[in-house]
């Protein structure tokens, strides 16, 4: 086991922790072959590189998966040469919290990858400080600096862009090279840390150049030759040539020659294309481009992707040889089922040939619904086990996305649950025409179930993109599976106008199913049943029901993701968001009239991608709701419940934190030196401050009554748990 990880046992208030839910594995099969690795959250548009994180001496690969900006880690499982590879949850949360884009790269020639990351428009820097298995990363810098001449400024680089830091000119430190923000140029940042110390430790740079290669890219179009002047030299004003849209690098030797080729994906075009440097590692000039690379370089395919390909230049079959991987730069432009392509280096690291592989790397070993997985429970076959329904956004095929519910049979036992994939379009969704304006298929389809009609089974309403629910009603024999018609195409006229996520349950006990839907604008709204146990009625809809909202300074909307379930009399309502974060509310004393109290706007800590849907049930018969969390990249995540008692047994990692004096009076100290979220709860599990700090800091609670409370701390996802008393 891992030095950093320990066991950390706290005890609680029953109202805010009565559960902890553990990441826990679970067995998948589908086409009669076991998932190696299913429950990833899905992957979409990811961003790779090498690093040995359990010094073994193999190279292990980092993904950073842009939507949702998360960070997966799969451990090299070769003996030989091949591409099989672990899934590791501990490693990627050994990570500090990215954004927008992530490279590693050794940057001081230490042996271990370092990290270049977005940091509003400018370049975080984290110098990689592991010993042994231990990982760890220290913020080396917010912000690289280049000489421009007349004046010092932090690099600029676009969230959507993804910069080269190679070594251009063969000196053995890491330059820069990136897109000018103001067009179709490249600027050459070029480090300084050899010339001016014989080493590759530093960090210090000089714009050399803001035409690099000689070239200029418009929207798939490439004027060679078109610097007839260096900006730099005696310039106050450097070349402008208006926005730049946005455009992926990667800089390597292609041909052998000790130069930087540049190999572009852009968003406005689908291929990968090549640049040749007929110039030298010294001066670099851009003499001609393949617009279907890596065709002409041994591939008889071109590294196609819908909109905006991203290239990635790291061994991923243990040879020791760098190969070719593409990923979309951005959200829904591809099969998002398959779009990591891999073009294997058959020739040398610098002097490659590329033979095409595969579409789906990494992806043919997880569990995948495309775009979006909203899990709800069924046991379709009445076997007394709790099996899945996943609806999705869609898959997509040329921007064109497919929604569909895929079924998932529960294989397992009732106390350890394990599925089997049945069905990807059951009932056949993907072909029904929901939308009877426009006559075609929609977008988007979450499923919520339970018995309407009063016949002993239960049936389904699926909520939709458009805002529309539709209402299928379950026919089957006694006994018999789940056999799900449409009868009402446009339930009750319900409209919420965009993102409708339904939940049934009997909100006022009454022993009718009401319904809750979450929006896009993270609110809820609330139908209440005014029917029969036998044939439903929702004739009016009360928008902000219980004033209800998860939107927040991270997301644009909300989406909110509503589930529904009661506990010690309390209507409790999970709410998944855009942002990711879990939200919990409860009603005061089950008064639907009044407005729900937040319990927590970061439940259990859980926080691991974007736009995620709640699954919390018990599916292993110990009367503890474990959750399923479904992620925008298509996938899934599983947390079981094991707490015991009133307390919680938390995997944590250690921390340098220090929470001083303990009891206190007025004020505590909190010693810390990263960016760390202090949460600090009451004995009843109500949020009462929360502060964000970067460094050591004194946290006024004067206010506060004499009393014990519980502070979370969360660093770069990890989180702690301590007890203080105030005096």
């Amino acid at each position: 086991m891992k030095n950093a990880l320990i066991l950390f046992l706290l005890i609680a208030p029953l109202a805010l922790f009565s559960q902890f839910l553990n990441r826990s594995d679970i067995s998948i099969i589908e086409n009669g072959s076991l998932i190696k690795n299913p429950l990833t959250g899905g992957l979409n548009s990811c961003q790779l590189s090498n690093i040995d994180l359990n010094n073994d001496g193999k190279k292990d690969i980092f993904v950073f998966e842009r939507i949702g900006d998360r960070v997966l880690c799969f451990l090299n499982a070769n003996d030989g040469v091949g591409t099989d590879f672990d899934y590791s949850v501990e490693y990627s949360h050994d990570f500090p919290e990215l954004k927008k884009w992530a490279l590693l790269i050794d940057y001081n020639c230490d042996g271990k990858e370092d990290i270049f990351t977005y940091n509003d428009s400018y370049v975080k820097v984290y110098k990689n400080t592991s010993q042994g298995e231990n990982i760890n990363f220290q913020i080396e810098t917010t912000a690289l600096i280049s000489d421009l001449g007349p004046i010092l400024s932090a690099i600029i680089i676009s969230e959507v862009d993804i910069p080269s830091f190679v070594d251009v000119d063969g000196d053995g430190d890491v330059d820069v090279l990136t897109f000018k923000q103001s067009g179709g140029y490249v600027e050459y940042h070029q480090n300084q840390s050899q010339e001016l110390y014989g080493n590759c430790d530093s960090l210090v740079f000089e714009l050399k150049t803001d035409c690099w290669g000689e070239f200029f890219e418009g929207l798939n179009t490439y004027d060679f030759n078109s610097c007839e002047e260096d900006a730099i030299i005696n310039q106050p004003q450097i070349r402008s040539s208006g926005a730049h849209s946005g455009s992926s690098t990667l800089a390597l030797d292609i041909d052998g020659d000790n130069d930087m080729d540049f190999i572009l994906g852009d968003v406005s075009f689908n291929n990968l294309n090549m640049l040749t440097n007929g110039g030298d590692s010294q001066s670099a000039n851009m003499v001609s481009v393949n617009q279907d690379f890596p065709i002409g370089n041994g591939s008889d395919i071109s590294a196609e992707i819908n909109s905006f390909p991203a290239a990635f230049y790291l061994d991923i079959n243990n040879d020791n040889i760098r190969d070719l991987v593409v990923s979309p730069n951005i959200n829904n432009n591809a099969e998002n089922f398959e779009s990591i392509m891999v073009f294997l280096n058959t020739g040398a690291d610098n002097n490659p040939t590329f033979e095409f592989s595969q579409k789906d790397f990494l992806q043919d070993n997880t569990l995948d619904f495309g775009s979006g997985a909203y899990p709800a429970v069924i046991d379709y076959n009445n076997d007394g086990l709790k099996d899945l329904l996943i609806g999705n956004y869609g898959y997509f095929n040329n921007s064109n996305p497919s929604s569909q519910l895929a079924l998932l049979r529960n294989i397992g036992s009732q106390t350890e649950p394990n599925f089997e994939v049945i069905n990807r379009d059951y009932g056949g969704l993907s072909s029904i025409a929901l939308d009877t304006i426009l006559n075609e298929t929609v977008n988007g389809l979450y499923p919520t179930l339970a018995d309407l009609d009063n016949d002993g089974d239960v049936d389904m309403i699926l909520g939709d993109n458009n805002g529309k629910l539709h209402y299928f009603q379950n026919n089957a024999e006694d006994g018999q599976d789940a056999l799900f018609e449409l009868e009402n195409v446009s339930f009750f006229s319900i409209d919420i106008g965009q993102h409708a996520t339904p939940f049934l349950y009997d909100m006022n006990n009454d022993n009718l199913f009401d319904l809750i839907i979450g929006q896009v604008d993270g609110t809820l709204s609330y139908a209440e049943n005014t029917g029969t146990p036998y044939s439903p009625i929702f004739n009016s809809l009360i928008d902000d029901f219980g004033g209800i909202s998860v939107n927040n300074d991270e997301s644009l909307y909300g989406f909110s993701t509503p589930y529904v379930f009661e506990k010690d009399n309390e209507i409790n309502i999970l709410i998944g968001s855009e942002s990711g974060l879990i939200y919990h509310y409860q009603s005061v004393n089950n008064n639907l009239s009044s407005n729900f109290e937040l319990i927590s706007n970061d439940f259990q800590g859980i926080n691991d991608g974007k736009n995620t849907a709640v699954l919390f049930e018990d599916f292993t018969a110990d009367n503890k709701r474990d959750l399923f969390l479904g992620m925008e990249t298509g996938g899934l995540f599983y947390f079981k419940n094991d707490s015991v008692g009133t307390g919680i047994k938390n995997n944590i990692y250690k921390s340098a934190v220090d929470i001083f004096p303990n009891p206190f009076n007025d004020y505590i100290n909190i010693d810390t030196d990263k960016e760390t979220i202090v949460s600090i709860y009451s004995v009843l599990g109500r949020l009462v401050q929360k502060e964000k700090i970067y460094q050591p800091s004194s946290i006024s609670l004067r206010h506060l009554p004499t009393s014990s409370y519980f502070v979370h701390i969360q660093q770069d996802k990890l989180s702690e748990w301590k007890k203080i008393i105030k005096k």
